[in-house]
C-alpha cells in the first residue's frame, strides 16, 4: 500500500468512528435532546444554524483534503492537510455541539460537565493542526538568525516541534479533564484558547508581511483567525447578557460562519507577490 492510499485509508476509518462516537452519544441522550427540542423556543431554528455550519465546514474539508491528495507526494505538515484537518475535527465539534447545545437543561451537572469535556478535548484537536504549523513557522524562522545554531538541523527542529505541541497537547488535556464544574470551564478554556489563537494570528500576519506561506493569503487568514479571537471574548461577554438561549446560540453560529468563510477564502485564495 502506498502512502497515498494509507492516508485516505485513515482518514476514512477515523471519519467513521467518530462518526459512530458522535451518533452513539446522541442514542444515550436522545430523550434528553428530543425534551429540549420540543419544549424550549427557537431549539429547531438553532438545530438549522448548526446543521448548516456542519454542512459547510465538512464541504470545505473535502474540498482542501481533495486538493491535499491531488499533489503528486504528501506530507502531513503541507497546509492543505493541516487546514483539512482543522476543518474536519471542526465538524465534529459542530455535532457535539447540537449534543451540548440540547441537553444543557435536560441533564444533571455531573452528566453535561462530561459531555462538555468531550467537547472541550475535542476544541484542543482541532487547534493542534494549526499550532502546529505556527510552531513550525516560529523555529524555522529562528533557525534563520546565527544565534540559533541548533535549529538548522531540520531533524533536530522537527523533534523539537513534536515535543512542544505535545507538551502544550498534554497540559491542555489535564487541564480540561481536572476542571471541576462548568464556570471553572469557561475560564480554563478561555486560558487555552486566548494564547493559542493570537499565536495563530500573530503567525500569519508575520508571514504575510515578509512574503511567507505566498500559497495562501495570509493577511486573510490572519484576519480572519483575529476575527476569531475576538469572537470568543465578545461570545462570552454575549452569553452572560443575554444568557444561553436560541438567540445567543443564533448570533454565534452566524458570526462564525462569516469567520471560517473568511478563514478558507484566505486558504484558497493565492497572495500576490
Amino acid at each position: 500500500m502506498d502512502k497515498k492510499q494509507l492516508y485516505k485509508q485513515s482518514i476514512f476509518v477515523s471519519v467513521i468512528l467518530s462518526t459512530l462516537g458522535v451518533l452513539t452519544l446522541y442514542h444515550l441522550f436522545a430523550s434528553e435532546m428530543n425534551e429540549s427540542l420540543n419544549s424550549i423556543e427557537g431549539a429547531w431554528i438553532v438545530l438549522i444554524f448548526i446543521l448548516i455550519r456542519i454542512c459547510v465546514l465538512s464541504g470545505m474539508s473535502s474540498y482542501i483534503l481533495r486538493k491535499w491528495f491531488s499533489q503528486e507526494q504528501q506530507y502531513l505538515s503541507d497546509i492543505p492537510f493541516l487546514f483539512g484537518m482543522f476543518f474536519l475535527v471542526l465538524t465534529f465539534g459542530k455535532a457535539l455541539d447540537i449534543l451540548t447545545n440540547f441537553t444543557y437543561y435536560t441533564l444533571d451537572a455531573e452528566t453535561f460537565l462530561i459531555l462538555l469535556k468531550i467537547r472541550h478535548l475535542v476544541i484542543i484537536l482541532t487547534i493542534t493542526p494549526m499550532l502546529y504549523l505556527s510552531v513550525e513557522m516560529i523555529l524555522f524562522i529562528k533557525s534563520l538568525n546565527k544565534t540559533e545554531q541548533g535549529l538548522n538541523d531540520k531533524k533536530y527542529r522537527d523533534r523539537l516541534k513534536i515535543k512542544i505541541i505535545l507538551t502544550i497537547f498534554i497540559i491542555e488535556t489535564v487541564a480540561v479533564l481536572l476542571y471541576p464544574n462548568t464556570f471553572i470551564a469557561g475560564i480554563v478554556m478561555a486560558i487555552i484558547m486566548m494564547p493559542s489563537l493570537i499565536i495563530i494570528t500573530w503567525m500569519f500576519y508575520f508571514t504575510y508581511k515578509n512574503k511567507r506561506l505566498t500559497q495562501v493569503h495570509s493577511l486573510i487568514l490572519s484576519i480572519g483567525f483575529g476575527m476569531y479571537t475576538v469572537s470568543q471574548v465578545t461570545r462570552a461577554l454575549l452569553q452572560n447578557i443575554i444568557g444561553e438561549i436560541a438567540l445567543y446560540i443564533i448570533i454565534s453560529e452566524i458570526i462564525d460562519l462569516i469567520i471560517f468563510l473568511i478563514i478558507f477564502t484566505g486558504l484558497i485564495k493565492k497572495i500576490k507577490i
